[in-house]
């Protein structure tokens, strides 16, 4: 009996690596064919000129999706017209200006909110208060402003 248990453990013993290893050739990869890489899709989408073509999908009632003009002529942002300077506050050494609700000092950059929504990043760079001005600039644009009345 020894004899032939012998046998079956040396049998065993040479079946076990190529039961072991037969499986995992069927799941390897074939070499010789690269991957082939998926093609990209770009994502296109168009401005509405109107309700019909389109609407904001998170903000379904608002109207500013629509191109309103020439589509090709950027918008011009809000002009230097829309700052109103409403009051110049402090002593000599630290003087303020509010400008649209916003505290400007004399070196001062900032953003405006004008009277349509948009934003305008102005530089504040002057302020005195004797004649009651502030000079600022914008877009490569200055302008002085006065305390109204």
């Amino acid at each position: 009996m020894k004899a032939r248990a012998h046998t079956l453990q040396c049998l065993l013993a040479a079946l076990l690596p190529m039961a072991v290893a037969a499986p995992l050739a069927l799941f390897a990869a074939p070499t010789n064919q690269p991957a082939a890489m998926p093609e990209i899709q770009q994502s296109v989408f168009v401005h509405p000129n109107n309700p019909p073509e389109g609407r904001d999908p998170f903000f379904p009632s608002s109207t500013h999706v629509y191109i309103s003009g020439d589509p090709d002529k950027p918008n011009q942002g809000p002009s230097l017209t829309d700052l109103t300077l409403k009051s110049i506050m402090g002593t000599p050494p630290r003087i303020f200006a509010i400008i649209n609700n916003h505290t400007f000092a004399a070196g001062d950059d900032g953003d405006i909110t004008a009277k349509d929504g948009r934003r305008l990043h102005i530089h504040c760079v002057d302020i005195n208060p004797k004649a009651g001005t502030a000079t600022v600039e914008a877009n490569g644009v200055s302008v002085v402003l006065r305390l109204g009345p």
